[in-house]
Protein backbone atom coordinates (compact mmCIF):
# COMPACT_ATOMS: atom_id res chain seq x y z
CA UNK A 1 0.00 0.00 0.00
CA UNK A 2 2.89 2.40 0.91
CA UNK A 3 4.62 1.86 -2.39
CA UNK A 4 1.71 2.60 -4.23
CA UNK A 5 1.16 5.74 -2.73
CA UNK A 6 4.69 6.66 -3.74
CA UNK A 7 4.20 5.77 -7.38
CA UNK A 8 0.55 7.99 -7.31
CA UNK A 9 2.95 10.76 -5.37
CA UNK A 10 5.41 10.63 -8.78
CA UNK A 11 2.63 10.51 -10.81
CA UNK A 12 1.14 13.76 -9.91
CA UNK A 13 4.53 15.11 -10.27
CA UNK A 14 5.29 14.47 -13.21
CA UNK A 15 1.55 15.58 -14.41
CA UNK A 16 1.73 18.98 -12.96
CA UNK A 17 5.22 19.29 -14.53
CA UNK A 18 3.98 18.44 -18.28
CA UNK A 19 6.40 15.46 -17.97
CA UNK A 20 3.99 13.52 -20.28
CA UNK A 21 4.20 16.16 -23.38
CA UNK A 22 6.85 16.00 -26.24
CA UNK A 23 7.04 19.35 -26.59
CA UNK A 24 9.24 21.56 -23.64
CA UNK A 25 6.46 23.29 -22.20
CA UNK A 26 7.74 27.39 -21.71
CA UNK A 27 7.61 26.64 -18.25
CA UNK A 28 10.50 24.92 -18.03
CA UNK A 29 12.42 25.50 -15.04
CA UNK A 30 15.82 23.76 -15.47
CA UNK A 31 15.94 23.15 -10.95
CA UNK A 32 16.23 23.01 -8.60
CA UNK A 33 17.22 19.26 -8.12
CA UNK A 34 19.02 17.82 -5.96
CA UNK A 35 20.42 14.41 -6.65
CA UNK A 36 21.91 11.95 -3.88
CA UNK A 37 24.29 9.68 -4.93
CA UNK A 38 25.25 7.02 -1.99
CA UNK A 39 27.20 4.55 0.13
CA UNK A 40 25.10 1.46 0.76
CA UNK A 41 23.81 2.11 4.15
CA UNK A 42 24.69 5.43 4.12
CA UNK A 43 21.01 6.71 4.70
CA UNK A 44 20.03 8.03 1.44
CA UNK A 45 16.29 7.35 1.34
CA UNK A 46 15.67 8.64 4.84
CA UNK A 47 17.39 11.87 4.59
CA UNK A 48 15.74 12.23 1.26
CA UNK A 49 12.87 11.89 2.80
CA UNK A 50 13.52 14.52 5.48
CA UNK A 51 15.09 16.41 2.63
CA UNK A 52 11.61 16.86 1.56
CA UNK A 53 10.22 17.83 4.47
CA UNK A 54 12.52 21.15 4.82
CA UNK A 55 12.47 21.76 1.47
CA UNK A 56 8.60 22.23 1.55
CA UNK A 57 8.66 24.52 4.23
CA UNK A 58 11.93 26.92 2.45
CA UNK A 59 10.28 30.20 0.77
CA UNK A 60 13.75 31.10 -0.60
CA UNK A 61 14.20 28.33 -2.96
CA UNK A 62 11.62 28.43 -6.00
CA UNK A 63 8.82 25.65 -6.01
CA UNK A 64 6.93 25.29 -8.76
CA UNK A 65 5.37 21.84 -6.95
CA UNK A 66 5.60 19.85 -4.01
CA UNK A 67 9.34 18.62 -3.36
CA UNK A 68 9.26 14.60 -4.54
CA UNK A 69 11.61 11.76 -4.11
CA UNK A 70 12.77 9.40 -6.72
CA UNK A 71 14.60 6.62 -5.84
CA UNK A 72 13.15 3.03 -6.43
CA UNK A 73 9.73 4.91 -7.45
CA UNK A 74 11.98 6.24 -10.62
CA UNK A 75 12.09 2.80 -11.80
CA UNK A 76 7.98 2.21 -11.94
CA UNK A 77 7.82 5.81 -13.35
CA UNK A 78 10.62 5.13 -16.21
CA UNK A 79 8.24 1.73 -17.12
CA UNK A 80 5.41 3.60 -16.89
CA UNK A 81 6.76 6.49 -19.01
CA UNK A 82 8.09 4.44 -21.62
CA UNK A 83 5.67 1.93 -22.29
CA UNK A 84 7.57 -0.60 -20.88
CA UNK A 85 6.32 -4.05 -19.69
CA UNK A 86 5.98 -4.21 -15.70
CA UNK A 87 7.75 -7.20 -15.81
CA UNK A 88 10.62 -5.14 -16.91
CA UNK A 89 10.87 -3.73 -13.21
CA UNK A 90 13.94 -5.96 -12.18
CA UNK A 91 16.13 -5.36 -14.67
CA UNK A 92 16.68 -1.54 -14.21
CA UNK A 93 20.54 -2.48 -13.26
CA UNK A 94 21.79 0.33 -10.84
CA UNK A 95 22.29 -2.49 -8.17
CA UNK A 96 22.22 -5.28 -10.34
CA UNK A 97 25.27 -8.00 -11.53
CA UNK A 98 24.95 -10.14 -14.14
CA UNK A 99 24.45 -8.64 -17.20
CA UNK A 100 24.97 -11.47 -19.32
CA UNK A 101 21.58 -12.90 -18.30
CA UNK A 102 20.34 -8.99 -18.96
CA UNK A 103 21.79 -9.37 -22.54
CA UNK A 104 20.19 -12.93 -22.64
CA UNK A 105 16.50 -11.60 -22.36
CA UNK A 106 17.29 -8.69 -24.21
CA UNK A 107 17.96 -10.75 -27.45
CA UNK A 108 15.23 -13.45 -26.59
CA UNK A 109 12.62 -10.48 -26.36
CA UNK A 110 12.16 -10.78 -22.28
CA UNK A 111 12.93 -7.41 -21.67
CA UNK A 112 14.67 -4.18 -22.75
CA UNK A 113 17.72 -5.15 -21.68
CA UNK A 114 20.44 -3.43 -19.77
CA UNK A 115 21.27 -0.45 -22.50
CA UNK A 116 17.80 0.54 -22.86
CA UNK A 117 16.78 0.18 -20.04
CA UNK A 118 19.98 2.75 -19.25
CA UNK A 119 18.75 5.48 -21.89
CA UNK A 120 15.61 5.63 -20.75
CA UNK A 121 16.51 5.89 -17.21
CA UNK A 122 18.66 8.83 -18.08
CA UNK A 123 16.02 10.58 -20.41
CA UNK A 124 13.55 10.41 -17.10
CA UNK A 125 16.03 11.20 -14.68
CA UNK A 126 16.84 14.66 -17.31
CA UNK A 127 13.62 15.80 -17.37
CA UNK A 128 12.45 15.35 -13.89
CA UNK A 129 15.88 17.50 -13.38
CA UNK A 130 14.21 20.16 -16.00
CA UNK A 131 10.95 20.54 -14.25
CA UNK A 132 12.57 21.29 -11.01
CA UNK A 133 11.66 20.29 -7.29
CA UNK A 134 12.85 16.69 -7.35
CA UNK A 135 15.24 14.98 -4.87
CA UNK A 136 16.57 11.91 -7.40
CA UNK A 137 18.58 9.41 -5.73
CA UNK A 138 21.01 6.97 -7.22
CA UNK A 139 20.86 6.41 -11.44
CA UNK A 140 24.02 8.51 -12.15
CA UNK A 141 21.89 11.75 -11.43
CA UNK A 142 24.56 14.10 -11.02
CA UNK A 143 26.00 13.34 -14.35
CA UNK A 144 22.54 13.27 -16.09
CA UNK A 145 21.42 16.55 -14.54
CA UNK A 146 25.13 18.08 -14.63
CA UNK A 147 24.42 21.11 -16.85
CA UNK A 148 21.31 22.13 -14.86
CA UNK A 149 21.84 25.68 -13.37
CA UNK A 150 20.13 25.03 -10.06
CA UNK A 151 21.15 21.45 -9.91
CA UNK A 152 22.80 20.02 -6.25
CA UNK A 153 24.62 17.27 -6.46
CA UNK A 154 25.50 15.37 -2.99
CA UNK A 155 27.30 12.20 -2.02
CA UNK A 156 26.47 10.54 1.34
CA UNK A 157 29.22 8.20 2.54
CA UNK A 158 30.44 6.66 5.73
CA UNK A 159 33.18 4.15 7.48
CA UNK A 160 31.92 0.51 6.58
CA UNK A 161 31.07 -0.27 10.18
CA UNK A 162 28.43 2.17 10.70
CA UNK A 163 27.21 1.83 7.65
CA UNK A 164 26.70 -2.24 7.52
CA UNK A 165 25.10 -1.21 11.33
CA UNK A 166 22.56 1.11 9.10
CA UNK A 167 21.70 -1.03 6.88
CA UNK A 168 20.92 -3.93 8.55
CA UNK A 169 18.63 -1.46 10.90
CA UNK A 170 17.37 -0.13 7.86
CA UNK A 171 16.30 -3.18 6.15
CA UNK A 172 15.54 -5.62 9.11
CA UNK A 173 18.43 -8.46 8.13
CA UNK A 174 21.24 -9.50 10.32
CA UNK A 175 24.55 -9.00 10.49
CA UNK A 176 26.14 -11.30 8.12
CA UNK A 177 23.33 -10.29 5.25
CA UNK A 178 24.17 -6.84 5.42
CA UNK A 179 27.97 -7.62 5.02
CA UNK A 180 27.56 -9.17 2.19
CA UNK A 181 24.76 -6.83 0.67
CA UNK A 182 26.70 -3.41 1.44
CA UNK A 183 29.70 -5.28 -0.47
CA UNK A 184 27.60 -5.95 -3.39
CA UNK A 185 25.70 -2.79 -3.91
CA UNK A 186 28.79 -0.59 -3.85
CA UNK A 187 29.88 -2.76 -6.06
CA UNK A 188 27.16 -3.05 -8.80
CA UNK A 189 26.76 1.09 -7.92
CA UNK A 190 30.47 1.91 -9.15
CA UNK A 191 30.31 -0.18 -11.67
CA UNK A 192 26.88 1.04 -13.14
CA UNK A 193 28.87 4.22 -13.01
CA UNK A 194 31.99 3.25 -14.36
CA UNK A 195 30.62 0.95 -17.55
CA UNK A 196 27.73 3.90 -18.13
CA UNK A 197 28.88 7.51 -17.62
CA UNK A 198 33.02 6.45 -17.97
CA UNK A 199 33.04 8.42 -13.56
CA UNK A 200 34.49 7.03 -10.37
CA UNK A 201 31.49 6.98 -8.08
CA UNK A 202 34.04 7.85 -5.50
CA UNK A 203 35.47 11.01 -7.29
CA UNK A 204 34.45 13.60 -5.08
CA UNK A 205 34.98 16.43 -8.03
CA UNK A 206 31.72 14.91 -9.36
CA UNK A 207 29.47 16.54 -6.20
CA UNK A 208 28.88 19.92 -4.63
CA UNK A 209 28.52 18.65 -1.63
CA UNK A 210 30.13 15.40 0.13
CA UNK A 211 28.55 14.18 4.00
CA UNK A 212 29.67 11.83 6.02
CA UNK A 213 26.65 10.62 7.85
CA UNK A 214 28.58 8.61 10.76
CA UNK A 215 27.33 11.43 13.47
CA UNK A 216 24.93 13.54 11.20
CA UNK A 217 21.26 13.03 12.13
CA UNK A 218 18.63 12.46 9.10
CA UNK A 219 17.24 15.99 10.34
CA UNK A 220 21.17 17.57 10.33
CA UNK A 221 21.93 15.96 7.19
CA UNK A 222 18.78 17.52 4.89
CA UNK A 223 19.94 20.91 7.10
CA UNK A 224 23.31 20.99 5.65
CA UNK A 225 21.89 19.94 2.41
CA UNK A 226 19.20 22.51 2.07
CA UNK A 227 21.59 24.88 3.00
CA UNK A 228 24.16 23.97 0.20
CA UNK A 229 21.05 24.41 -2.51
CA UNK A 230 20.12 27.83 -1.17
CA UNK A 231 23.99 29.08 -2.04
CA UNK A 232 23.40 27.09 -5.39
CA UNK A 233 20.09 28.64 -5.97
CA UNK A 234 21.94 32.49 -5.35
CA UNK A 235 24.72 31.37 -7.51
CA UNK A 236 23.05 30.42 -10.61
CA UNK A 237 20.49 33.45 -10.25
CA UNK A 238 23.35 35.64 -10.19
CA UNK A 239 25.56 34.12 -12.85
CA UNK A 240 22.10 34.26 -15.01
CA UNK A 241 21.27 38.22 -14.24
CA UNK A 242 24.90 38.66 -15.06
CA UNK A 243 24.47 37.09 -17.97
CA UNK A 244 21.45 38.84 -18.97
CA UNK A 245 23.24 42.01 -18.46
CA UNK A 246 26.01 40.79 -20.92
CA UNK A 247 23.36 40.58 -23.51
CA UNK A 248 22.11 44.19 -23.25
Amino acid sequence: MKTDHQIDLCRAFVQSSSFWSEDIPEQKTDGPVITISQAAGARGNPIAAELVSRLLENSAIPQHRPWTVFNQRLVHQVVEEHGLPNSTVGFFPEDRTGHLMDMLGEALGLHPGVFTAVAKTAETVLRLGQSGNAVIVGRGGNFITKNIPMALHVRLVGTLEIRIRSFASIYKVSQDEAVKEVARRDRARKNYILENFRQDINDVTNYDLVLNTDDLSDSDAARIISIALEAKVRQARAISQNDSRARQ
